[in-house]
């Protein structure tokens, strides 16, 4: 850091984007400082809520400015350090995101244009992955429905006032107000207004 730089000298920062880069020195940290620091991060989140679960993931975006082997050196640092941490007894698990894009995947096609984000089918298939891991049956079964229920709401009918038309807004009532019933702290309340408007019309 500089001398313009604020006084907390020597305190780790990531991903700061608003502060002048000249106030900071770059650094790849080695496993065992990051081991300690997140286990630091998991005995105050722990505080906080004992019955926390976490998840630790790699973000599998390549940071092509460092380089090809400073990106790899610094996601191995992180992967190593994150493994000696986890402890399913705990609830502190690792979601394989990184490794889904890169070994999984393995393919430019599932990269963005600057070949560096993974692309939409590639964040669709690692978030399938993360629904089959982490989300109950019933989870990915409300899911479903609501999936159902605002695809339904952006339907563009080519008659609104059709009788048809009016069939499918009823059978959304239905449908969304038995999901609603059977689980009331959804946020249902707008969908069942908007289809009720579509048969009052």
């Amino acid at each position: 850091m500089n001398e313009n730089a604020p006084s907390n000298h020597g305190t780790i920062v990531a991903n700061n984007h608003k502060a002048p880069a000249q106030w900071f020195s770059k650094k790849l940290m080695k496993p065992d400082d990051l081991v300690q620091i997140l286990t630091s991060l998991i005995q105050n989140v722990k505080q906080y809520n004992p019955h926390l679960q976490i998840i630790f993931t790699i973000s599998p975006v390549r940071h092509l400015r460092e380089g090809l082997i400073e990106n790899n050196r610094s996601k191995a640092v992180l992967i190593q350090a994150v493994h000696e941490v986890l402890n399913p007894d705990q609830r502190i698990e690792y979601f394989p995101a990184y490794e889904f894009v890169v070994d999984d995947l393995r393919d430019y096609r599932f990269y963005t244009e600057d070949l560096v984000h993974p692309n939409y089918t590639a964040t669709q298939y690692v978030w399938e992955k993360f629904v089959e891991t982490f989300m109950s049956t019933e989870t990915q079964s409300i899911m479903k429905q609501i999936a159902e229920i605002q695809l339904a709401k952006q339907h563009k009918p080519f008659f609104a006032g059709s009788t048809e038309n009016q069939k499918f807004m009823q059978s959304c009532v239905e449908k969304t107000a038995a999901l609603f019933n059977q689980y009331p702290f959804l946020s249902l309340q707008d969908y069942l207004t908007y289809f009720k408007e579509q048969i009052d019309k």
